[in-house]
Order: structure tokens, then sequence, then C-alpha cells
């Protein structure tokens, strides 16, 4: 008999066990995909609960709530370290695109 994915270990007693053995099924080509998925979500959620904000407030509360999960998840080796670094290139360019529109309503520059 064909078993479609392999049998857990008999000592998942932790979330964090838990959620390692759905990532090592969620496998596409070597990349899981489980901590990216929740990332996205995370990502998405924020920003649209905060669209009643303007866009680059939003943007920058998505993106730094996204980066606080991404270490999170890191932490719990759920995303590798590119994912990890694109994350904190989305949330630094959150940031600049946030200090431009807070100079140009400010300034006018």
């Amino acid at each position: 008999m064909a078993v479609p994915f392999p049998y857990p270990d008999n000592n998942i007693t932790g979330i964090v066990t838990f959620l390692q053995h759905v990532n090592s099924m969620t496998v596409v080509g070597g990349t899981s995909f489980l901590g990216v998925g929740i990332l996205i979500i995370i990502g998405f959620v924020s920003f649209l609960s905060t669209k009643a904000y303007s866009s680059d407030k939003a943007l920058g509360f998505a993106g730094f709530l996204t980066l606080i999960s991404a270490i999170l998840l890191r932490f719990m080796e759920l995303i590798n370290d590119s994912v990890l670094i694109i994350t904190v290139i989305i949330f630094i360019a959150s940031v600049i695109f946030l200090m431009r529109e807070r100079g140009i309503e400010e300034f006018g520059v």
C-alpha cells in the first residue's frame, strides 16, 4: 500500500513540531511554502485591515508586522534566509515610501 505522505513522528507534542512536520509536507521543488504562505496572508490581511488610513501608513504597518512575523517564522525554521532577506527588503522599501510621502506632505518636496 502506497503512503502519500510520510507518517509523523509519534512525539509531536507542540505546535512548533507540528508546523515543522506540515512544512516538510509542502515541499515543491526543494522549497517549502507553508511559511511563505503564512507571510503572504499576514501581509495582505494587515494591509487591508489598515486601509482606512492612507496607503503609505497601511504599507508601513503591514511591512513591519510581516517583518516581525518573518523573524519568528525563521526561528521556527519555517522559512529560509532568502525569504527573510526579501521580507527585510520589502520592509525597507515600505519605510522609504512612508518617509517620502510624509516629506511631501510636510515640506512639499
